[in-house]
């Protein structure tokens, strides 16, 4: 938006600058001329009247003089200076507008053919890649894709899904690169897409309500909680989304609940889990803030073997 409106107020500045000679007030120079030249007969005329008064030629020269100048009058026509002037400048604004929208809608239609057909240049190239951003994938540890071979990738997924839109798998990809390139709300609408295609994947769904639930929004905090808890519903080992409901039932203050959830995550999780200190430590947070009565109802988290 902020491109068209650049665009549009330099095609303005550059027509009113080529353009303003048909906007300013011009003199009618055939009319100045033509009373210039009757002003300059008149006081000629009027010398001679005077002249031949003197030698007798003329024997009322009152009425010759005033014969003159009804002679001048008559030959000025009226309004004749004002209006020639005001269509001039009528004609000048119907011009003036005229060639503006014709500028901008010659300069629109060139970006518009120029511009259009580079995007989907710029979009074909980026798609033909996308075998090669599916190979990096698999060596993505050793050799990460930079923040450009996102973009690209990103781009690339999005020409695909315009021809599969029911691609679940790409939408989850696309909102993993979004996840990877803190584009949250390409992520978010990416897993929705995902999740809404398959509804039994628990992997999609877990993602979807890891993202809401990191929002600050409340609304979209309570729908990552519902998502959570029937993922919980259907597979009640699910450590991911036990995780989540323990850090948000901690985030809510519902100490008990969040104690309890993360015991269920250390029963769980294999002995060598390198995050099972942090769960043993956020568990013993939670325990801190509990009354004693609460405590006794509350199993401690095993110690780790």
């Amino acid at each position: 938006m902020n491109f068209w409106l650049t665009i549009g107020l330099m095609t303005l500045v550059i027509c009113v600058i080529a353009f303003y000679p048909l906007l300013r007030k011009t003199t009618n120079r055939t009319a100045q001329k033509r009373d210039s030249l009757n002003k300059a007969f008149y006081f000629d005329r009027l010398q001679e009247v005077e002249r031949e008064a003197n030698e007798g030629v003329i024997d009322d020269p009152e009425q010759t003089k005033r014969e003159l100048q009804q002679s001048l009058l008559d030959d000025i026509p009226e309004n004749a200076s004002e209006q020639p002037l005001a269509a001039q400048k009528s004609f000048g604004k119907v011009w003036f507008v005229a060639l503006i929208l014709l500028v901008g809608g010659m300069s629109a239609g060139v970006y518009w053919h120029v511009g259009s057909w580079f995007t989907g240049t710029m979009l074909e190239m980026s798609h033909k890649k996308l075998d090669y951003f599916y190979e990096r994938l698999k060596n993505e540890e050793a050799d990460p894709l930079s923040e450009t071979e996102m973009n690209q990738f990103a781009m690339a997924l999005r020409v695909e899904l315009q021809d599969k839109p029911q691609d679940a798998e790409s939408w989850f990809l696309l909102g993993q690169i979004g996840m990877a390139t803190e584009n949250w709300d390409m992520a978010l609408d990416s897993y929705a897409k995902a999740s809404n295609l398959q509804p039994a994947n628990l992997l999609y769904k877990q993602k979807l309500a890891e993202l809401l639930m990191m929002s600050q929004d409340p609304k979209d905090k309570a729908k990552g909680e519902e998502l959570v808890k029937a993922i919980i519903k259907v597979d009640h080992t699910n450590l991911g989304a036990l995780r989540l409901l323990a850090f948000h039932l901690f985030e809510k203050e519902d100490y008990k609940m969040a104690a309890m959830t993360w015991g269920m995550v250390l029963k769980l999780m294999p002995d060598n889990d390198p995050s099972r200190a942090t769960i043993e430590r956020s568990m013993q947070a939670a325990m801190s803030m509990l009354t004693p009565e609460e405590k006794q109802a509350t199993p401690e988290p095993e110690p780790q073997k």
